[in-house]
């Protein structure tokens, strides 16, 4: 730990793996059977849970919260609270209350995405919730239990996705948009500012609205709503006539 960069309220367990050019930012905490990667950056208050592994040259902000068994690879930034692998939400009712389903699975970051502060990804609630590499995700984006984000996409701030949602590779989805439960976007995709996908989007989409359909149809039916009190205008006078 000599070529390290630890601050002294740190606190990390024997057992921990620590590469070399590490930096530990105050009370930054580091559990049991975790790897950090070398020349990564731990940022202050950050809680890294036991069997994490971090990658080589991973970059964590203040604050991050990283729950058991979740592995970043090389590369990965994490913006100021964030928070990765706590339970997905899922209950099921018994008849008299609400029964919380374990959540025993975990998340996968592929290498050099990039996660914006206060961004949420659920564990699954078994097997892996996946991010894939050279992703990146804006601000205050929650990330549900089981889903699948590709590699190379663009995720605006305050979008979100439901459980077991699935977005294919090469994708760009605006601010506040959304995914459906086990809804499936295909690659190539881009949804517009506020849509929400609600069924299977075929390769190479471009849609926009609630429930998301092509631009082009978005846009014949604004215009046609744009006109609608016109024609309800001239219809009446014309019964009036």
């Amino acid at each position: 730990m000599s070529e390290n960069k630890m601050h002294p309220t740190a606190v990390v367990a024997s057992d921990a793996e620590v590469g070399t050019e590490v930096s530990l930012g105050p009370c930054a905490v580091i559990e049991s059977g975790a790897k950090i990667g070398d020349r990564s950056v731990i940022g202050a208050h950050a809680y890294i849970g036991r069997g994490v592994i971090v990658g080589e040259d991973c970059q964590i902000g203040v604050g991050v919260v990283l729950r058991d068994g979740v592995v970043l690879e090389r590369g990965v930034h994490l913006g100021d609270g964030v928070v990765l692998g706590m339970d997905g939400f899922g209950y099921v009712f018994d008849g008299q209350r609400h029964v919380k389903i374990p959540q025993v699975g975990q998340v996968h970051i592929g290498a050099e995405s990039t996660i914006e502060a206060y961004t949420c990804i659920d564990r699954a609630t078994t097997g892996t919730t996946v991010v894939g590499h050279n992703t990146h995700i804006g601000p205050m984006v929650m990330i549900g239990h089981n889903s699948r984000i590709g590699s190379h996409c663009q995720i605006g701030f305050q979008a979100g996705f439901a459980g077991s949602s699935v977005v294919g590779d090469n994708c760009h989805m605006a601010p506040q948009s959304a995914m459906a439960m086990h809804s499936v976007l295909g690659n190539n995709c881009q949804v517009e500012f506020r849509g929400a996908v609600l069924r299977k989007v075929p390769d190479d989409s471009h849609i926009a609205g609630y429930p998301a359909r092509p631009v082009e149809e978005v846009k014949r039916l604004e215009a046609s709503l744009l006109r609608l009190p016109k024609l309800l205008k001239a219809l009446e006078d014309q019964q009036t006539s």
